[in-house]
Order: structure tokens, then sequence, then C-alpha cells
């Protein structure tokens, strides 16, 4: 509405009033200081400061409509600035119920003051006028006095002018307003009045239409939590996805800060989720306290709500709540315990809530408000909608759980659908593809051969080492590890300057010792007296005894000398690469490698590194056939092509050689001359495989997978 027309019609109505006729009784419901007209000042200053007062009360109603408040409060707000700006006796709204056909009062305003309360004929005669503009639908004027004569008609038995303005949504008369006006107002007057209160009706009808979509809204946006809440409650019938479902959904659905589900352990109640986690410490001491308490409140059977006020609670639960509280910090805390449901008759309604008696508990539901204590009714309907379908949830998922060997009878569930209908035919092909492919799989034969990899190696090939400490000063052998040499054949000059020094004292000191000799026999062959003569022949033998010890070590060394030449001790081929890069003006030690001779004609060799998991099919085969196992050969430097030799040799030892792990060698010999020459170079990797006879195909492919499946398992039972 852009204009009040109202007001231009009681103009002269408010114009002939006087203050005191305008003042206005104080309404008992009204919630916040009432404000009186103020008419002071000329008779048309007293009519423009009264319509002010009145469009700015009208705007009140309508600012009061557009707001988000409830019912009682904008019925309760209307009521008093309509019988503030009609200066009125008092006020009611009524309102129908229309599930249960009946009429009601939702608010007044001193209503006491009326003739109503005096008799019941007059409040019967009232309620039948009341009763009639709701079948009508049309706003009414009743002049005081009228109808108590016949109280079965309806009537006003007041004193008072009756205005009734019917408040109509979607075609139906959803309220009235009355209105107890003082009589004795002229006609225009009272048209006036009627006029306003229609005003006032239609923003009562825009305000509970707007209310009705609100509660649409509501009720669809409730709808769909409460589909998605059941959605998942039934989606699995596993205890944890269920318990998890009600948490989480139904807080979405309760609209609280927090809500928990406690299922029962034994006689005890163990707090299995909270909303908004995927996991709890059930070790924590808010999530014992909260286990206490939920088992407390299902021992008692009954649902707990606590707002802050522990007076009335029983002393065990009392105690609990206190726990808890002093943990969580909870202001509001609800427990709802879950029992075990039973359907006690089937009506054939699938959306019927089954009847649920006095049965075993399941769990508990556990709400909590962390700002806010108080709770409305329709967020207690919520927690009990939620409630109610949790402990059916759980129900069934706790039955489904328990029973015995469930994987087994999921499957076997499952394999029979595959028997029926049109699945029929394709199950038995698909049976019979998997059963002729075992059969082949354990009847064929295939041969069972067993991997492995290794190296060439010469059968005989001999090494040089140093024989003493120093330096490689020359080397007379190809750099690139193809020299043939003869035995004998100088191959390396060694130098070692430990030895020269030793050598040199050595020689020196024999020439002192030579010295001494001389002069002891001078002495002796002087002629002096016989006492000289002795000392000087126990001198000379000394001397002697000396250079002969020295002699020999010098000899010793002498010979370590000619171990400075490197030569080789058979005839050959120097199989080293880049000799001159490693071991020219290198010092070496006593015992170091140096070089590698190979004797032309020698036999070569294939020097396999069979893992150990494959040793005990390798035995068995060797003891199986009277003749050498076929091996099958391949150079990785000479892709493509095979050759084939025989197993000669099995080490007894195992050793690391790669990452296999343990091993085993195993030597296989083969025709030289099925490589070409130039390829014969020692530790040319190799592959082979050892042909251990004919095993069912299944097993010659899959047999490590079959060994490690029993290596895994067989300690298991």
């Amino acid at each position: 509405m852009t204009h009040d027309p109202t007001a231009n019609e009681i103009d002269s109505s408010l114009g002939k009033m006087s203050a005191s006729s305008v003042s206005m009784a104080e309404p008992s419901v009204n919630r916040k200081p009432r404000r009186k007209l103020d008419l002071s000042g000329s008779e048309s200053a007293i009519v423009d400061k009264t319509r002010a007062q009145i469009r700015e009360l009208v705007d009140e109603v309508r600012q009061l409509g557009q707001g988000d408040c409830s019912r009682n409060d904008f019925y309760e707000g209307l009521l008093s600035r309509v019988v503030m700006a009609l200066a009125s006796v008092g006020g009611a709204v009524w309102v129908r119920d229309v599930e249960q056909a009946t009429i009601s009062l939702q608010c007044h305003v001193n209503l006491k003051q009326t003739t109503l309360s005096d008799s019941e004929s007059a409040r019967k005669t009232h309620g039948k006028l009341i009763d009639r503009v709701f079948q009508s639908g049309s706003a009414t004027l009743v002049p005081p006095a009228t109808g108590s004569a016949s109280p079965d008609s309806g009537g006003n038995p007041t004193e008072h002018l009756l205005i009734l303005g019917p408040v109509e949504v979607d075609g139906q008369v959803a309220a009235v307003i009355e209105i107890f006006q003082r009589s004795g107002a002229g006609p225009a007057t009272q048209r006036g009045y009627q006029r306003f209160l229609s005003q006032i009706c239609e923003i009562t009808s825009e305000f509970l239409l707007r209310a009705k979509m609100r509660s649409l809204e509501d009720q669809q946006k409730t709808w769909r939590q409460l589909q998605r809440l059941v959605q998942s409650l039934h989606q699995r019938l596993d205890v944890n996805d269920t318990v998890y479902a009600i948490a989480n959904e139904g807080r979405r659905l309760i609209d609280c800060d927090r809500v928990s589900v406690a299922t029962m352990r034994g006689s005890r109640c163990a707090v299995k989720t909270v909303s908004g986690l995927d996991t709890i410490e059930r070790r924590s001491d808010q999530v014992k306290t909260l286990g206490k308490l939920a088992t407390a409140v299902v021992r008692s059977r009954k649902p707990l709500w606590f707002d802050g006020d522990t007076k009335d609670l029983p002393p065990q639960i009392e105690r609990r709540v206190e726990e808890h509280v002093e943990k969580s910090h909870a202001r509001m805390t609800a427990v709802i315990p879950l029992f075990r449901t039973e359907k006690t008759a089937d009506s054939g309604d699938p959306f019927e809530t089954p009847e649920h008696g006095p049965g075993k508990p399941v769990g508990a539901l556990i709400v909590e408000q962390l700002n806010t204590a108080s709770t409305t009714e329709q967020f207690q309907q919520r927690v009990e909608m939620v409630a109610t379908h949790a402990q059916t949830a759980l129900t069934n998922s706790i039955d489904h759980q328990s029973i015995f060997l469930l994987p087994l009878w999921k499957t076997i569930g499952k394999l029979s659908a595959q028997f029926q209908g049109s699945r029929l035919l394709r199950t038995l092909g698909v049976l019979g593809a998997i059963v002729a492919l075992g059969a082949f799989l354990c009847l064929f034969p295939y041969q069972f051969a067993l991997g492995a990899r290794g190296s060439l190696v010469p059968e005989k090939q001999t090494e040089i080492y140093a024989k003493l400490d120093g330096v490689l000063t020359e080397i007379h052998v190809s750099n690139s590890g193809d020299t043939l040499v003869e035995q004998g054949q100088l191959l390396a000059t060694m130098a070692s300057s430990t030895l020269e020094l030793r050598i040199g004292d050595l020689e020196g000191r024999i020439g002192q010792a030579k010295k001494e000799l001389r002069f002891a026999n001078d002495g002796k062959n002087s002629g002096a007296d016989p006492e000289e003569t002795k000392a000087y022949s126990f001198q000379a033998e000394r001397a002697r005894q000396t250079i002969l010890n020295l002699q020999s070590e010098l000899k010793v060394l002498l010979k370590d000398r000619d171990h400075l030449e490197v030569r080789a001790p058979t005839a050959g081929r120097i199989v080293n690469w880049q000799v001159r890069q490693n071991l020219l003006r290198r010092p070496v030690r006593f015992g170091q490698h140096l070089m590698t001779v190979v004797p032309p004609e020698t036999q070569w060799l294939m020097e396999l590194e069979m893992p150990e998991r494959r040793l005990a099919h390798l035995t068995r085969a060797m003891k199986k056939s009277d003749e050498l196992l076929v091996v099958s050969l391949a150079l990785e430097s000479w892709p493509g092509n095979e050759f084939e030799g025989q197993l000669i040799s099995v080490d007894q030892k195992l050793d690391v050689y790669s990452d296999e792990g343990n091993a085993a060698l195993v030597r296989v010999s083969f025709p030289n001359d099925s490589i070409p020459e130039e390829l014969l170079l020692s530790g040319a990797r190799v592959r082979a495989k050892v042909d251990c006879g004919t095993r069912p195909i299944g097993y010659a492919l899959f047999y490590e997978l079959i060994e490690t499946v029993q290596s895994k398992w067989q300690f298991w039972f």
C-alpha cells in the first residue's frame, strides 16, 4: 500500500473527538511501552496530528509484517497499534485450526474489560458471531447488545461496537481481527473504522502469505535434509557408515553445533563418532565423560534435556552431566536413548513409522549447543525425528552385521543371482570357459625352464699379483687388453725405494764388517802376545759371522729385486683393459692384482648366478635326468642369437652376487666356436634358461607366484 485512505474517511470523526475520548486503555499483552496520541492544540491541528500518527502506526504495522518475526509477535504488535490508532477499548485476534476445525484466541488486548467473561451465554453468542465471519469471509460492523435474545444465531452481547475484519490467505479465512470500539460514533466514522481495519487485514494477509511461503520453504528444506538423511542411513548396512551418517547428516537437519553417536558395548555406551571428525581419540577425557553420560541416560531409559539447570536431575545423571560440561563447555546437551525397533503390524504403508516398544538399547544420540542453552519446539521435534530414524537404521545395521559368516553368504547370494533369468546362459558360458582354461593350465605339458643371468669366464686363467710393495714405472703390454705374451716375457717394471735403501744399507754394513775382519787378521798375524792374539781371533770370527749373516740377508733382498720385473708366468693373452691408465706410476701393495693371462687355447665357460629360490627345482631335475641338463644361452652383446650348452657343476656355497639375493654359481660348458672369437671376452653378460623337463603350463608360467603365496601362507594355519 502506498497511501492510507482510511485517514481521509475518519477525519471528521477524529476532529470531533476530544482528547479525553481518544485516550486508550493499556493492552495486557503489549511488550513495548505504550504511546498516547497527542491531541493538544486546535481542532484542525489535532486532526492533522492524529492523521500523521495513524499513518505512522500503519507504517509500523507494515514494517512489522515485512520483518522476520513470529506470528504471535506480529499479532501482538499489530493489535496494540490498531487499538491505539482507533482509540478503542480492546481487541482480539482469532485463528482457525484447519486440521481440528476449531477456532481459538491467538492474542487480545483488554478482553477482560468487555462483558464476554460475565456469562457462558455471552461467550457462546460471541463465538457464533466469530464463526459466521470465518464462514462468510466479509468484514462486519456489529452494533452493541445485538443477538443476546437468541444466542444460537450469534451476535454482539457486549456494550461496544464490534469491528470484525477477516484475514484471507489463498482464498480461505485464516484469522479474524476483532476491535471493541466505543459506541456512539456516526456512520461515516464507523465506515472509516471498517476501511482502516480492512487495510490492516490486507497487511496481515500479506504477512501470513509471506509466513506461509517461509514455512513452505523451511518445510521443503527440512524435507530435502530428511531425504538426504534417510538415503545416507539406509545406503549401507555397515555400523560405522550408519553412525557416521547419523552424526553428520543429522547435524545438518537439526542445525546444531555438534552431534555424537554412541553404541552399546556390553552394558556401557562407547562414543562411536562425532560430527565433523573422521576419527576420534577414544582416550580423551571429553570422549570418556560423554560415554559415561550416555551410559547413565540409557540406563534411565528417558531422554535428557540439559540447559544448565541440574536441580531436577537424578544424582547419577547430574554427576555425569557436570563432568562432561566441565570438559566440553556445552551450554545445552540432549541425550536421546536409542532402542531396538520392532514393527508390530504391517499396514502396507512404506512410509509409516514403525512402533517402538521398550526394546533393548542400541545406543544414544547426543546433541550439543555451544553458544545457546535455549531450545525451541521445532528444534526438539527435529532431534526426535533424527532419533527415530537413527534407531531404526542402527538396529538394522547391527542385526545385519551380526549375521554369522556374513561375507560368505553375500558372496553366495551374488553368485546365485547370476544363475537366474537371462543370466543363466551367460554364467554357464563363463563357467565353461573358466573350467576349460583351468583344465588347459593343469593338463597341457610345457617346457619348464629356470632363468638365470651370468657372465663369460675362461676355464683356465692365471692371475698376476704384486710380490712386494712398489711403484710401476714401466708397462710393456698393450693398453687395449689383447697382448699375446710368451712365458717369462717382461710385462712391467717396478721400483721400490725402500728395497734399494735396505740393499744399500746391507752393502755398507758388509763393507764395514770386512774392514773389521782385515784389522783383526792383521793384529793376529803381527806376533803379539798370546792374549792379544786370542782377542784378535775372537774379533775376526765375529766379523766373519756378521759378514755371512749380512750376505744372506742381502741375497734375499737381491732376489726380491728380481721381483721388480713382472714377467708372464705362462703364455697367453693379457685381457686387462687400459692397463697403463690403471697401473702406470701408481703405487701397488703386496698381493695386489695386476694382470690376468688367459691361455690362447683355453675353454670358455658360462658362470650363471642361480637364485636360491630356484635351486630346489634345479637339483630335482639333475637327479631325475641321467644326462647333463641342456641350457639355452644368449649373449647380451649378441642379441637374437641363441646357442646351447650343458650344465656341468653347481657350487655348494651360496653368496650374494647381484640384486637377486643369495645365489649359487652354476657352470655351463658350450661349443666355443658357436660364438665369434671377438666376443669371447671375460665378463661378457649372458642370459640363460636351464631346461628342467616338462610341467603343466599353468605351473611353468606361474610357479614363482604359487611359491610366493605358499611361503606367505605356510605358517598362517
